[in-house]
């Protein structure tokens, strides 16, 4: 489990553990992980989790998004294990978990990995996540905000009846993306072949 431990005054021991794909960041109460703080954007970046790695993608912040000091200018970069990534001003820590034997084994193919990760998408469709897995972080600074509330969790309300479907509903578009791409390719193959033997036959 990837989470983030905030290491600033501000915010210092809060922890947001990051269980989505996507988890955008910034000052607006539209983000994953909201950070009241004036040197956030409103839509600041995008931290995104990729199997066992975790890119961080700038969104044209005012103020800068910085993995290990250095400044991400409309960019992504990979953010690794014990190190840290400012928003603005506010900074915390990645820390990983140890990684089991199925991450550190070696793959030999690209098939392999493709069915490690399609396997993965199952099993979390099958126990999916928290509906609500937001976070909103207040400053405990008195001087720095007029709302003192440390954290709380936004949970929209419910009309009676009302369902809210799970973030790993959207995860069913990236199939037809694949299965679009599958088409596209055994297409162009059939294409490819169609002239080769065409090539073939004019030679003769």
């Amino acid at each position: 489990m990837a989470k983030l431990i905030f290491t600033d005054e501000n915010y210092a021991g809060r922890v947001y553990k990051l269980v989505l794909e996507k988890t955008t960041v910034g000052r607006g109460d539209q983000n994953t992980l909201v950070i009241h703080d004036s040197s956030l954007s409103s839509n600041h970046c995008e931290i995104l989790m990729n199997g066992p790695e975790v890119i961080v993608r700038d969104l044209g912040s005012r103020n800068g998004t910085f993995v290990n000091g250095v400044k991400l200018s409309n960019q992504q970069c990979q953010l690794k294990s014990g190190q840290t990534v400012r928003f603005g001003v506010v900074e915390a820590r990645l820390e990983l978990d140890s990684p089991s034997s199925e991450d550190t084994a070696t793959d030999g193919t690209a098939i392999h990995t493709m069915s490690r990760i399609m396997r993965d998408r199952r099993r979390e469709l099958k126990n999916p996540k928290p509906v609500d897995v937001s976070m909103r972080l207040e400053s405990s600074d008195s001087s720095a905000h007029e709302d003192h509330t440390v954290i709380t969790r936004r949970t929209p309300p419910l009309e009676e009846g009302a369902t809210i479907a799970a973030p790993e509903v959207a995860k069913g578009l990236p199939r037809k993306t694949s299965k679009r791409a599958v088409i596209v390719i055994a297409t162009l193959l059939v294409l490819s072949l169609i002239v080769l033997l065409w090539m073939l036959r004019a030679r003769q």
